[in-house]
């Protein structure tokens, strides 16, 4: 959130040349019409699991009620049009249709931030299990702070697994923390792989994982691993795309894996 600010800051100090494409890049349009299209079609990956539209009916997370007296514009750290998050926030996701369901719950601060993650089995029973929170509300722009935990099988089991949203910039770029359940434990374990990934999103029927990340309006790469069975995740698709500010032209490079190695197959060049 607070990096809008810093990015319309640094759009006004641009001279006009490179006032669109910085504005494009600043709101996260990261690829061109073409290029998304593209990327769309060739990765094939449904959309992320951060869409609330993948939840099912009265799952999903709600901020909690601030009860105090004081205001939030009156915190040291406010900026204008920050939420209350004071309140805390409790979410319920059904983690598989043989299991009660899950409530997750986030205590408010009082600095308007979030407390660690307690996991219950149904709504008022004991705790069992807690997971650190290392969510900045601040730095989760443009998503809203509803969609910081979000459910989605990370990896193909059936089961149900948590993506926490650490942070989310300008641009779109996306990190997460994901925790994968454990039947046998019944517990969420953190895996390092999927929580080292930009902006993932999930196809369930190909049991593949896309990734994507930009630096500029057509500076930007995707990446599609496959799940392979005991917990592997194996890079077999990447594109990405280069702007040559000298030549101001835009190289779009195909790599698949063959062979066991990822092999260019496919570059364009054309002009910006």
């Amino acid at each position: 959130m607070r990096q809008k600010g810093i990015c319309q800051i640094f759009v006004l100090a641009l001279p006009p040349v490179l006032l669109v494409v910085s504005v494009s890049w600043c709101f996260g349009q990261h690829q061109t019409p073409s290029a998304s299209k593209q990327a769309s079609e060739t990765l094939g990956a449904t959309p992320a699991a951060s869409d609330p539209s993948s939840s099912h009916p009265g799952e999903g997370c709600k901020l909690g009620v601030y009860t105090g007296t004081i205001p939030v514009s009156q915190l040291q750290s406010y900026f204008a049009g920050e939420e209350d998050f004071r309140g805390g926030m409790t979410c319920t996701f059904r983690i598989n249709s043989k299991l009660p369901q899950f409530t997750f719950h986030f205590a408010g601060r009082p600095d308007n931030t979030f407390g660690d993650l307690d996991i219950s089995e149904e709504a008022g029973s004991e705790v069992i299990q807690t997971i650190e929170n290392t969510t900045e509300p601040g730095l989760i722009t443009p998503a809203p702070v509803q969609s910081v935990l979000t459910a989605v099988d990370a990896n193909f089991d059936g089961y149900q697994d948590l993506q926490l949203m650490s942070q989310c910039g300008g641009t779109g770029n996306c990190s997460y923390d994901f925790y994968l359940y454990d039947p046998k434990a019944n517990q969420f374990v953190h895996n390092d792989f999927l929580s080292g990934l930009t902006t993932p999103s999930f196809d369930q029927a190909k049991k593949q994982v896309t990734t994507s990340s930009n630096s500029s309006a057509s500076d930007w790469e995707n990446e599609t691993y496959q799940y392979e069975n005991g917990g592997r995740y194996t890079l077999i698709h990447r594109e990405e795309s280069t702007w040559d500010r000298k030549s101001d032209k835009v190289t779009v490079s195909t790599y698949e894996l063959r062979n066991g190695k990822m092999e260019l197959v496919d570059s364009k060049t054309t002009p910006f």
